[in-house]
């Protein structure tokens, strides 16, 4: 039974290191090609660059629009992630902590909210008629309505499992329900308000069609479809490409780096609290 259950462990093990593999190679090659001449980098291996070209990613600044990008992105990721992970958790408390057949019927209208495609033509003929069409704030709120029902669900998940007597606890010290949500239960809720923001962040950065569909305007380019632009003129100088790709993905790699231990445990307690 033990040499049966070892096997097992070892199979599932290996199966594991192939999958991440999957994920860990390619990164790789984009890594060391940033770094490669054109010849190097066009091979798409994992061989070191025999000298490493750090000019590639000063090339990519001055000609890519890198840092405009990051503006713009910024100017839409920060807010879309602070009112929608806010607003998840003031829902996901309301929704959680009342039994009743409306906050039942919200919960699931929100559920409901997962399984909706975004409407392209019809966002767009709104936005035209209430002539935000172009603006960073018609993507914010977009973006912020794709990102609440899910949101909302897991801090009703989560919050689930937190003991009531929390609740009337800081109702009997006087708490009003703004007092209780953000000085008692948001601090509780740090694992699954890290998770959201980091999941919000990484999703909302790296869309490259709501941006393209709804902003109009080269001048507001995210850095996602900056670096759409720059492969359309450096298509064959992949040393270019690998370096615009590393400057597009290390803000979120930086944040998913820095706060991983918070998202494990969140998704782990919103998994069993649930």
């Amino acid at each position: 039974m033990k040499g049966k259950k070892k096997a097992g462990t070892i199979v599932l093990s290996v199966v594991l290191i192939g999958i991440a593999m999957i994920y860990v190679i390619p990164f790789l090659m984009m890594v060391l090609g940033s770094f490669k001449i054109q010849a190097e980098a066009a091979m798409f291996d994992l061989a070191l660059p025999t000298t490493w070209e750090f000019s590639n990613y000063t090339h990519v600044m001055e000609t890519g629009k890198i840092v405009k990008g990051y503006v713009n992105s910024a100017i839409i990721t920060v807010p879309v992630t602070l009112i929608s992970v806010l607003l998840g958790a003031v829902a996901g408390i309301v929704i959680s902590r009342r039994n009743d057949r409306l906050t039942n019927g919200i919960y699931y209208y929100f559920i409901f909210g997962l399984t909706l495609t975004l409407q392209i033509a019809s966002i767009f003929f709104l936005l035209k008629a209430l002539h935000i069409y172009g603006t960073f704030f018609s993507v914010i709120c977009i973006f912020i309505s794709l990102r609440i029902p899910f949101t909302v669900m897991t801090f009703c998940s989560f919050v689930k499992g937190v003991p009531r007597e929390i609740d009337e606890a800081a109702v009997i010290d006087g708490c009003n329900f703004w007092q209780m949500t953000l000085r008692v239960l948001l601090p509780i809720l740090k694992p699954i308000m890290v998770t959201n923001i980091v999941i919000t962040s990484i999703d909302v950065w790296n869309n490259f069609m709501i941006p393209l569909f709804y902003l109009g305007s080269a001048q507001k380019a995210t850095v996602s479809m900056a670096i759409y632009s720059f492969f359309g003129r450096y298509n064959r100088d992949w040393q270019y490409v690998f370096a615009a790709l590393m400057l597009a993905v290390l803000p979120m790699l930086i944040l998913f780096v820095i706060l991983q231990k918070h998202i494990i445990a969140g998704m782990t307690s919103g998994a069993v609290k649930g």
